[in-house]
């Protein structure tokens, strides 16, 4: 078996982070290059790559700038946040979180608009000021696409403007973008969303507040 990897990383073998020992863990998100480990607190711990195998523009780990000669997988670090994180996700190049109180943060690489916010760099988290008067419950990254649905049922999707497009690249969504959609009832709402690189699914539950469908 081949020893090395793509990346010119070395295989590692099983073992666990001395700096996570005893933390409650509550999920994990990973992308190409880089991990995430969420407490039941929601404090969000970062390690693995700093700008994976094509010198990102902005530090996948969401700790601090780029530190060139430090290449290689990094330990676990805190996530400058100030508000817990109730989800994290995670795609080749990017990363984004969302807050207990609904709000979204991204950082790592801006191309075609990944990020949904319009900095170039992007080495520490960076609200995504476009979503800040909704109240996001979810969110998935793909390639270069993003995508957050609302606790009142609302779907935004943003970036794949560049390289290898995505299923936002059509919406010509650069920014957060919403999106429409026919043919559900309308006492469903989305619920839950999931993002790959040319398609996504979207989870819909019946509002027992809206009523059945005979009355909609």
């Amino acid at each position: 078996m081949n020893k090395t990897s793509r990346c010119n990383e070395r295989w590692h073998e099983l073992s666990a982070w001395d700096e996570l020992e005893g933390l409650p863990v509550r999920s994990l998100a990973a992308g190409a290059f880089h991990c995430f480990v969420l407490s039941h607190s929601g404090q969000l711990f970062a390690f693995g790559d700093q700008i994976g195998r094509d010198m990102s523009n902005g530090n996948l780990l969401g700790t601090k700038p780029i530190n060139p000669l430090c290449r290689g997988v990094r330990p676990p670090r805190r996530v400058p946040l100030s508000q817990p994180i109730a989800q994290v996700a995670a795609s080749t190049y990017c990363s984004v979180a969302v807050t207990v109180d609904g709000q979204v943060y991204s950082w790592g690489d801006s191309d075609g608009g990944a990020l949904g916010h319009p900095a170039s760099l992007c080495h520490t988290p960076m609200h995504v000021s476009a979503l800040a008067g909704q109240r996001v419950k979810h969110v998935s990254s793909s390639y270069t696409n993003g995508a957050a649905s609302t606790e009142e049922g609302r779907v935004f999707i943003w970036g794949g403007q560049q390289w290898e497009g995505g299923i936002a690249k059509a919406a010509k969504a650069g920014m957060p973008t919403e999106v429409e959609w026919a043919g559900v009832p309308k006492c469903y709402r989305c619920d839950d969303i999931a993002l790959a690189h040319r398609h996504g699914y979207l989870v819909f539950r019946k509002d027992a507040a809206m009523g059945s469908f005979a009355g909609n």
